[in-house]
């Protein structure tokens, strides 16, 4: 496809790089006292460009910083990409890596799912095409590295499950808002609980992705599914089948709320406004 006039000019793009692409230098490890998450920081920084889509940008484009050096924005979160909005990386103790441990990481890393989420949208293929291929050295590097990035937000509380939800739908009150398409659509695999079942499918409770201030990943992954294909480590594959060609945008914005407020999720109500957005720029 043509690219239209004048986004078709080039010339732009080298006033952009003389304004905010940085100098190009060997990368400087000497302020980690750690070998290892010196390492890790090589790679997340460069080879592993995670800021490209896990930093916000300004109206500019370019990212609000490009290591930790630069500040708290690094890998704080990203915009919305192919209507999935990328999470925190730092410690947030709800929608980053704050109670992740080295391992959660690595094994997210290596096949795509740990006893806390799965990947979707993009970065299925960062890790069907990429991450899995990577030694065990090297992901622990990352996991070290990522591990020492403070929380972006210091007013966000730790995550501690509550149990309230889950015994209401064991003992058959569905009376919340959402909780009957929840128990119809996503129980089956979730569970009452919200835990999922280990690396097949993902626990809700907890999940940065589900208590994230935005919540157009949660409606996408509803209105149009996910498919995580098996990995080298992981060699099962697994699918969320799609909900939007049977809920109404009504009906995704209330299971939507019910995850986001129960087992001690803490994300804002969806509006069914919201998931008519979304469901402009998915395929259902």
């Amino acid at each position: 496809v043509d690219i239209p006039w004048p986004l078709s000019m080039r010339w732009p793009l080298g006033a952009w790089r003389v304004l905010f692409a940085p100098k190009v230098q060997a990368f400087d490890g000497s302020h980690y006292n750690d070998a290892i998450v010196a390492r890790g920081a090589y790679l997340v920084q460069g080879l592993g460009h995670c800021g490209a889509c896990h930093t916000p940008r300004a109206r500019t484009m370019q990212e609000l910083a490009l290591t930790d050096l630069e500040g708290d924005d690094f890998l704080a979160g990203g915009g919305p990409i192919d209507g999935w909005v990328p999470s925190s990386l730092r410690g947030n103790p709800r929608t980053g890596l704050g109670n992740w441990s080295e391992d959660d990481i690595v094994q997210f890393l290596k096949s795509g799912r740990n006893l806390r989420t799965a990947a979707f949208g993009g970065m299925t293929d960062v890790v069907q095409h990429s991450m899995q291929h990577m030694n065990d050295a090297d992901l622990l590097a990352i996991a070290r590295y990522l591990k020492t990035l403070p929380s972006s937000d210091p007013k966000e509380t730790a995550y501690a499950y509550d149990p309230a939800a889950a015994h209401k739908l064991q003992n058959g009150d569905a009376s919340a808002r959402g909780a009957a398409v929840y128990r119809d659509n996503c129980m089956a695999c979730h569970r009452s609980d919200g835990r999922g079942y280990t690396r097949v499918f993902p626990a809700l409770g907890g999940n940065p992705v589900v208590q994230g201030k935005d919540p157009t990943s949660l409606i996408h992954v509803l209105l149009a599914g996910s498919a995580l294909e098996g990995t080298k480590s992981s060699p099962s594959s697994f699918t969320m089948p799609a909900f939007g060609w049977r809920l109404s945008d009504q009906e995704v914005a209330d299971v939507s709320t019910f995850v986001r407020a129960s087992w001690g999720n803490t994300g804002a109500p969806v509006s069914a406004e919201d998931v008519a957005k979304v469901r402009k720029t998915v395929t259902v």
